[in-house]
């Protein structure tokens, strides 16, 4: 096997579609995680074969650690594992005394176990096969800054940031590199959604708390896909062989760090 094979989880929409993406036309066939939107999946994986590149589907939720062995396993059958990127995550946006803990138990499970189950099977396949893998895992401008009503999100992408740089002192002996990417506010369902929350507690306008957010960012614009999408396929890629244990924020400028 010789195929380059690079494994996105929440693959199906928003950044995980554009990081996709970006790694198809760098060449990897891409294994696409989804959860619950089978449709916008199926999307991503045309799209990927669109640009001459293949892609596989597998469904499951990355809370269970059996989701990411089954996408380590399909990955190995399709080629060589070579990336990871743990992308998936959830947000529950509200004032830290009024995060119901519930909320927080589900951001723990996705965002904080589900990238440490991504980090541990990918890692034990590169391992195995003596790979120099690239981990890239999704934070968040929030994970090395906190913001109002994102205490409890925020908190978990710190959490990744630890992560993340434990796991790359460990591994860099094998070659492998670990890196962090903080993606600043995007146009995504996720944060529609935690626009709508805000709106509810501040008594603003949904287009008055997307006016803050856009007003917050130097360079005039909201976070792409594609934005997210070349940053994880240089990350990927040979040039940044020798980067690892870092949190690089592509975020127009909004956080600096």
């Amino acid at each position: 096997m010789n195929d380059r094979v690079a494994v996105v989880t929440g693959a199906g929409r928003g950044l995980g579609r554009g990081i996709a993406l970006a790694l198809a036309r760098a060449g990897n066939h891409v294994v696409v995680n989804w959860t619950s939107d089978q449709a916008s999946a199926t999307q991503t994986v045309a799209d990927i074969q669109a640009l001459g590149r293949g892609a596989t589907l597998v469904q499951g939720d990355v809370v269970d650690p059996a989701t990411s062995q089954t996408l380590a396993e399909v990955a190995e059958q399709l080629g060589d594992l070579e990336v990871w990127v743990n992308n998936a995550g959830v947000s529950m946006l509200a004032p830290v005394v009024d995060t119901d803990a519930a909320d927080l138990e589900r951001m723990l499970a996705v965002n904080v176990m589900g990238t440490f189950h991504g980090m541990k099977a990918a890692a034990q396949s590169m391992l195995a096969y003596r790979r120099c893998g690239r981990i890239v895992n999704v934070a968040s401008e929030a994970g090395v800054q906190g913001f109002p009503y994102l205490g409890a999100y925020s908190a978990t992408k710190f959490a990744v940031v630890g992560l993340t740089q434990a796991a790359a002192i460990e591994l860099a002996p094998a070659g492998i590199t670990v890196n962090a990417i903080g993606p600043g506010t995007a146009e995504t369902d996720m944060v529609a959604a935690e626009r709508l929350a805000e709106s509810g507690f501040t008594h603003r306008s949904v287009d008055e708390v997307r006016q803050d957010y856009l007003d917050a960012i130097p360079a005039g614009r909201f976070c792409r896909p594609d934005d997210a999408g070349a940053l994880v396929a240089w990350l990927a890629g040979p040039d940044a062989a020798f980067l690892t244990g870092q949190t690089l924020l592509v975020n127009g400028g909004a956080v600096l760090h």
